[in-house]
């Protein structure tokens, strides 16, 4: 029975000792591989100033081509879209941001629907895994998600949970130097085409009162001298209630309105709320004509 016993402790304490070196295998090459996603490279990145920085849903990332900005401006631009992104997570990216000592002259957030909307994005919160001992994104998953307790003591069980997003494929091209096919300097992820179906899409017809995420990120800026533009892009034509974007402009300092940019032009959109790459080069030259105006 002795024997038995310890053989089976013995395993355990073989597969914890695996969990954990796996778990520091993956954090070591997460945090000094190539950087796979924007988030990666944000957090090796440090002590650096970007003029104008872009940060919004995927209506940014596959909207603004910072490079365009960059070349028309004569600044340095990013685009820090993700897929899903809400108001919650743009407040953790601006953290991010302050706590990488990254320095800008002007933010630009994209608010739409979203400003109705609570929660985060499972993609981003997948991406903030490798750097969970990170103050800002261990606070701010202790605060959303109930698996806060498993995720940071548990070992490699976060890996295990988002697989999908920073399993053994994506560990191995971090290590080995595979880049991602977008230039993440620039950020820019085009849609090509369109999806061939109607063009068409809806706008919340009332906007909530307040949304406690805009109020924070408002505060956050105003402490730490931070110049913050909104601005909602493009619907398509075809766009119920598009005069929520005038409802926006009362909740909303500095709001940029370009939600009717693109009138009768739908072969600027890959779908009703996203542009394709022709109608991104085009805004992207419309907005850093703007930044011109507003800088000069």
């Amino acid at each position: 029975m002795k024997k038995f016993l310890s053989y089976i402790l013995s395993i355990l304490f073989i597969i914890i000792l695996s969990l954990y070196l796996l778990d520091f295998i993956y954090t070591y090459g997460y945090h000094h591989g190539t950087p796979r996603n924007k988030i990666s490279y944000l957090m090796q990145s440090e002590n650096d100033t970007i003029d104008y920085i872009f940060i919004g849903s995927s209506r940014v990332d596959n909207t603004v081509n910072a490079d365009i900005i960059s070349s028309i401006t004569g600044n340095s631009a990013i685009n820090l879209g993700f897929q899903g992104a809400k108001t919650d997570d743009y407040l953790i990216i601006l953290k991010l941001l302050h706590d990488r000592n990254i320095h800008s002259k002007q933010i630009f957030i994209q608010v739409d629907y979203v400003y109705n909307i609570d929660g985060n994005s499972e993609i981003l919160k997948s991406e903030f895994m490798p750097f969970f001992n990170n103050k800002v994104i261990s606070e701010i998953i202790k605060e959303s998600d109930p698996e806060y307790f498993q995720l940071k003591y548990i070992p490699f069980y976060r890996y295990l949970k988002y697989d999908y997003k920073i399993g053994f494929r994506e560990f191995f091209n971090s290590i080995s130097g595979k880049k991602n096919r977008i230039d993440l300097k620039n950020g820019y992820f085009p849609k090509y085409g369109n999806t061939s179906q109607k063009l068409s899409s809806t706008l919340p017809d009332h906007i909530i009162s307040k949304n406690t995420n805009i109020n924070k990120i408002n505060t956050f800026a105003k402490k730490n001298n931070l110049s913050i533009i909104y601005f909602m892009a493009p619907f398509c034509p075809n766009t119920k209630n598009l005069d929520y974007s005038k409802k926006l402009k009362s909740k909303l300092p500095s709001f940029l309105d370009y939600s009717h940019v693109c009138p009768y032009q739908d072969q600027y959109f890959y779908n009703c709320s996203h542009l394709n790459d022709v109608g991104a080069t085009e805004f992207s030259k419309i907005i850093a004509k703007d930044i011109l105006k507003m800088n000069n």
